[in-house]
């Protein structure tokens, strides 16, 4: 069955970019000119996705109307519109925030037993000749369409620790173990879930059971554990790209400069004043 759904995760509040998300949400702060959950819609679509379900929460109505379509604006957005003809967006409400696994488990009844694309709202990629999770698709696809695909990145030790940690069987992509932010001294893999997903229907099943964690959430990677416990196939697959997050003030800096930097006049710029700050 092909991949044409995908959810996308925005309701988390944003709390580590806290002023700047008092009252915007964190998906609609803009990389130098386009909010970063534009981005990630645009990678969905790109990626021959035809419907998205965006899961939203609490002062987050900016995101439905961002997504509308309009007449007006420069050539940039009228191309984001020509993008948006080809695909149906939805809304789901998390009332409740309970995690990532929680806000996944309100797209059950949108999957209809389909695989889905999971794309995290608030990250995105750079430097990807094919989409991130087009990546994904042709992997799942190449697979035999049975398999959970979950994309991976190689992180530090130090990193890793805040991060889902993939370990797979020697010589093979397949998945052993998943465990949610590792102590440091319990990382024993390099392989770190960088936010991109093919999963099955038996997720939402699993998730459905999944009790709370020690952070009072319900955890996706512990729904994907179940899979494993199940004796469900999982795949690590590495994207070719470039993850940019901007999960707090430093990375949301990064992320800013890295993307305004794609063009060369720009680029010239901020050279132009980082070389002069430097001098001073």
């Amino acid at each position: 069955m092909k991949v044409r759904k995908a959810i996308i995760p925005a309701a988390g509040k944003g709390t580590r970019l806290l002023p700047a998300t008092k009252t915007q949400p964190k998906e609609m702060l803009p990389i130098y000119d386009t909010p970063v959950i534009q981005l990630v819609v645009e990678e969905a679509i790109k990626s021959g996705i035809t419907e998205i379900l965006i899961i939203t929460g609490e002062n987050k109505h900016s995101l439905e109307k961002h997504f509308d379509i309009t007449n007006t604006g420069n050539g940039k957005l009228k191309e984001f519109n020509k993008l948006l003809e080809k695909v149906d967006i939805t809304f789901k409400r998390q009332s409740n925030p309970r995690g990532l696994g929680d806000a996944i488990l309100r797209a059950k009844n949108f999957a209809h037993g389909e695989p889905c694309a999971i794309l995290l709202g608030d990250d995105f990629y750079l430097n990807c000749e094919t989409p991130a999770t087009k990546q994904l698709i042709d992997a799942y696809e190449k697979l035999g369409s049975s398999a959970t695909i979950v994309g991976v990145e190689n992180l530090s030790k130090e990193k890793m620790t805040k991060k889902g940690m993939i370990v797979v069987k020697k010589g093979s992509t397949e998945v052993e173990r998943i465990i949610e932010k590792p102590d440091i001294d319990s990382v024993v893999s390099e392989l770190a879930i960088s936010g991109r997903y093919i999963v099955v229907p038996e997720l939402f099943l699993k998730l459905e059971k999944v009790t709370e964690s020690v952070r009072g959430e319900i955890e996706l990677t512990d729904g994907l554990a179940e899979l494993l416990n199940d004796k469900l196939t999982i795949h690590a697959h590495s994207i070719e790209g470039t993850r940019i997050d901007v999960g707090n003030p430093t990375e949301y800096l990064i992320a800013n400069l890295k993307y305004a930097m794609l063009d060369e006049s720009v680029k010239k710029e901020v050279i132009k004043v980082i070389k002069s700050e430097l001098d001073n």
